[in-house]
């Protein structure tokens, strides 16, 4: 059966099942079942119908059931269940993606437990302490060892990946790997990721009960792992009803502070690695080429630093860098990002993007593979070893990241190595002594290494080779305010402030306003909440309900220049201009009164109300106050032209159009000249305006249409106007 087929039937009876029409649903199922000829689903399906009906009757009869609601959603989970596996079963045979490529790959190699292959790993690792292989990295038995439990960890990873529904033994073999101290910690990393990816294709609910599992192990390496995993897990099955044992095990962790204060830490992060695209396209647009159009300069002033050794690199010792930093922009743009580093921010991803087409990313489980120096990768290079211990140790790079770097590593001449060593060297003990001189450093290590989870969970859905395969978290808003499971843990104010304040930091403000709009029904009246609702809202566009909130917060603190700004600028998105033009003098009766902006806005408030001589005082104003940009000149041009002083307006503009001029001031260029009697500049004008502005001639008769009025108030007859639109379209080719 076509993968489409099947989604158009799974699509109708999730559909069905959604708007409580189990009946139809049941119908489909068993339809599916016979078609695919799993018999043993169908007589799942018709037991549970069988219960449906029973529960029904006593519905119908008015039987009181206080279980009848339990009874119905295990229905519904088990009706879910039973389509996920017919689902699986008609996929299995002929699909092309690298899940069913994988699973068919087990199926046909006599498929073994995964409790087995943990327990063939244990015995592994316990050999290699025990022999003494450990000692000798480089030695035969140490490399076979090695080997073996690389292919291990991989037929582990891709067993778990594929594995539905988990079986008890299997369940408990995992389970297991979470308490022992008898496997490595990247292990478990490993395991964590591969049940995630599972549920990301076949819901599971004992995959979510083994997060949960993780999540309270002592390992304070895992446990904030688990909880993105599970965040995640939870995030993604919104809509579909827990097991009870889930919600049970949830309930016991909210009396847990340490679960509030991770569960809030990893929506922080979630949200922060939506910010990634942004900082991606900041580097990428903005600082890099930058530093590539600087790059003759810097050739030409430093060409003989090579001679003068590394130590010449210093910015100490070579301030001209650091002077053509600044004077570009770029070292304006470099600290922005450096502190968003420090925040959390993934400022690497355009960097390593670029570095996933080594081999090593060919295989899916390497992109969750946790960086330690036991791995064959970087073993085999005693020339790097230094640097592996470096990063192995470095808080700064994700696990992906680390394993680029590496690979790249080995491309470039040893006398490079030495130079990034060092470098490399001192930013990863700056931030480590960041991290130590922290008064909460636990609490900082745990989000530290959320941060760097979500990294590598960020590049495996953005970068792999066959990312189009996978539903990828990160296209949606991971807003876990939305997941009712975790609903209640995020209903106080002190969680959705920070959340809030979070979205919006990061301009998120659709989000950001959901929040606030919930903080504002818990809390009593706040200016600091009007005032962002309001920004918000004018962000969004919605200048009505801006202006409400704004209001709210005058009424709160009348003498807020924020404020008063704000109420000014939205009256006059509004078409408010008098209101406006209060607001203004109020800001600039408060603020310094040579404000080049205010003083342009109250002119800009007296232009729109045409009242162009009050307009004019406050334009010379702000051309005396700002001599150098002369940014009133457009302005004054167009309140002389509607004074009719043509003369001092054709000076003005003739001054505008010399320097950087836009599309309509040659529009204005032509009524200007027609109000002179200059017909042919006008037309001249009016075609540049066209050109310039690439307008078809219908858009053009539009726009003088629209400027009828100020031609009257110029003393232009305006029956020329479609005239100069004839004459013109004669003398366009």
């Amino acid at each position: 059966m076509k993968k489409e087929d099947i989604s158009s039937k799974k699509n109708n009876i999730l559909s069905s099942i959604s708007s409580g029409r189990l009946a139809p649903a049941f119908k489909q199922l068993r339809s599916l079942s016979e078609l695919l000829m799993t018999w043993e689903t169908t007589d799942e399906i018709n037991r549970l119908e069988q219960s449906y009906r029973y529960m029904l009757d006593y519905a119908m009869r008015g039987v009181a059931d206080p279980s009848r609601n339990k009874v119905y959603n295990d229905i519904v989970r088990r009706m879910r269940r039973a389509l996920d596996s017919l689902e699986r079963h008609a996929l299995t045979g002929d699909a092309s993606t690298l899940y069913f490529n994988t699973l068919r790959y087990i199926n046909m190699s006599n498929r073994e437990s995964i409790a087995s292959m943990l327990r063939r790993y244990e015995t592994l690792t316990n050999d290699y302490w025990t022999t003494g292989a450990h000692l000798e990295p480089n030695s035969q038995a140490s490399r076979e060892n090695r080997s073996k439990r690389e292919s291990l960890e991989r037929d582990i990873f891709n067993s778990i990946w594929t594995t539905f529904p988990l079986g008890q033994e299997d369940v408990d073999a995992i389970a297991n790997v979470f308490t022992s101290q008898r496997y490595y910690t990247p292990l478990k990393q490993f395991v964590i990721s591969a049940l995630l990816l599972g549920l990301f294709e076949y819901y599971d609910s004992r995959r979510i009960e083994l997060l949960i599992d993780a999540y309270q192990s002592d390992d304070s390496i895992i446990s904030p792992v688990a909880c993105i995993a599970l965040v995640l897990s939870l995030y993604h099955y919104r809509d579909r009803e827990p097991a009870p044992a889930v919600v049970s095990r949830l309930k016991l962790l909210s009396d847990n502070p340490q679960w509030h204060t991770d569960l809030r830490d990893a929506f922080l992060e979630l949200v922060r690695a939506r910010d990634t695209e942004r900082l991606t396209r900041t580097m990428q647009e903005e600082v890099v080429p930058e530093i590539m159009k600087m790059r003759p300069e810097i050739s030409r002033r430093f060409s003989n630093l090579e001679s003068l050794g590394t130590e010449s690199l210093d910015m100490d010792i070579n301030p001209e860098w650091q002077d053509m930093l600044e004077k570009s922009g770029v070292a304006d743009k470099m600290r922005q990002l450096f502190e968003i580093q420090l925040e959390g921010g993934d400022v690497f991803m355009s960097t390593f993007a670029h570095l996933k087409s080594y081999p090593f990313f060919s295989d899916i489980s390497n992109w969750f593979m946790p960086f330690h120096s036991d791995r064959s990768e970087l073993i085999d290079n005693n020339d790097i070893s230094d640097i592996v211990n470096i990063m192995e140790s470095s808080p700064i790079f994700c696990n992906s990241d680390k394993f680029s770097f590496i690979l790249s590593l080995k491309n470039i001449p040893a006398s490079q190595r030495d130079l990034v060593k060092s470098q490399l060297n001192a930013q990863v003990d700056g931030l480590i002594e960041l991290q130590n001189s922290s008064l909460d450093k636990e609490l900082k290590k745990r989000s530290s290494i959320m941060n760097r989870y979500v990294q590598d969970l960020y590049r495996f859905f953005k970068l792999f080779r066959r990312k189009g395969e996978f539903k990828d978290p990160f296209k949606t808003d991971l807003n876990l305010v939305t997941v009712p499971a975790l609903s209640s843990e995020f209903n106080d104010i002190d969680s959705l402030q920070a959340i809030a304040e979070f979205y919006f930091k990061y301009r998120y403000y659709t989000d950001a306003l959901n929040l606030f709009k919930a903080i504002e029904n818990l809390s009593c009246p706040d200016i600091q909440l009007f005032e962002k609702m309001g920004f918000c809202y004018e962000k969004l566009g919605d200048f009505e309900l801006a202006l409400q909130y704004y209001e709210q917060a005058e009424l709160l603190n009348a003498e807020s220049l924020w404020t008063l700004k704000h109420l000014a600028s939205t009256h006059r998105m509004l078409g408010n201009p008098a209101r406006a033009l209060e607001y203004y003098k109020r800001v600039l009766e408060k603020e310094d009164s040579d404000s080049v902006r205010t003083n342009m806005a109250i002119g800009n408030c007296y232009l729109e109300m045409e009242q162009y001589e009050q307009a004019l005082k406050y334009y010379y104003k702000v051309n005396y106050l700002d001599d150098k940009a002369q940014r009133a000149n457009r302005q004054m041009a167009w309140c002389h032209m509607m004074l009719r002083d043509f003369e001092k307006a054709k000076s003005l503009y003739t001054d505008v159009v010399s320097n950087k001029p836009m599309p309509g001031d040659y529009l204005n260029l032509g009524h200007l000249a027609l109000a002179m009697n200059d017909e042919e500049n006008a037309l001249n004008y009016y075609k540049l305006y066209i050109t310039q502005g690439t307008l078809t001639l219908d858009s053009f008769a539009e726009k003088l249409q629209e400027d009828t009025d100020a031609l009257s108030r110029m003393g232009i007859d305006t029956d020329i106007i479609p005239l100069i639109v004839d004459a013109i379209s004669y003398s366009i080719p």
